[in-house]
């Protein structure tokens, strides 16, 4: 009589620009936590320091995985571990890209967004900038594929329609 709920979602399933937005969230937070909140009474009063806890975020090592279990398959825990750090390391390629993309560096951020696509594949939000790296480069074949492979994956509806609009606009140049 007993119902089997379904797993929690993993955090990795996540956007990566939620994950990203939450990156940066956590750097603020902690820059703000940093901060003295009390004045100084002198130069020669030190404020107290403590060590700031070490992060909680498991990564499996092949010793975790292996078990005296006849399976061989990891369980949801690890694969969701997993997950979470190829999602971060996309997420970390995706900010240092947008960066690159912003100073017009196309080439660097076409490398560091197809290193992100290579860890979260299906991330539609990856897939546009991708194709808007390739666009920038003059290079409209390989970015109707990224747009075209972005209209395939699910995601924040902005990226859809961006991905939609750049075909619209690309298609006839081409003749496609």
């Amino acid at each position: 009589m007993y119902s089997q709920s379904a797993p929690p979602p993993c955090p990795a399933d996540r956007p990566i620009d939620e994950i990203i937005g939450d990156i940066h969230k956590e750097q603020s937070n902690k820059k703000h936590r940093n901060k003295v909140p009390w004045p100084q009474a002198g130069p020669t009063t030190t404020p107290p320091t403590f060590p700031e806890p070490a992060p909680k975020v498991q990564v499996p090592t092949k010793q975790s995985t292996i078990s005296s279990e006849p399976s061989s398959e990891p369980g949801p825990a690890e694969k969701c571990a997993t997950a979470m750090s190829m999602a971060l390391e996309a997420a970390h390629d995706v900010d240092v890209g947008d960066y690159y993309f912003q100073r017009q560096n196309y080439r660097g951020a076409l490398q560091r967004y197809n290193d992100a696509a290579e860890e979260k594949p299906g991330d539609l939000a990856i897939h546009v900038r991708v194709g808007r790296a390739f666009e920038k480069l003059g290079q409209l074949q390989q970015a109707i594929e990224e747009y075209k492979a972005a209209q395939k994956l699910t995601g924040p509806q902005k990226w859809s329609e961006e991905a939609k609009s750049a075909l619209v606009r690309l298609q006839p140049v081409t003749g496609s």
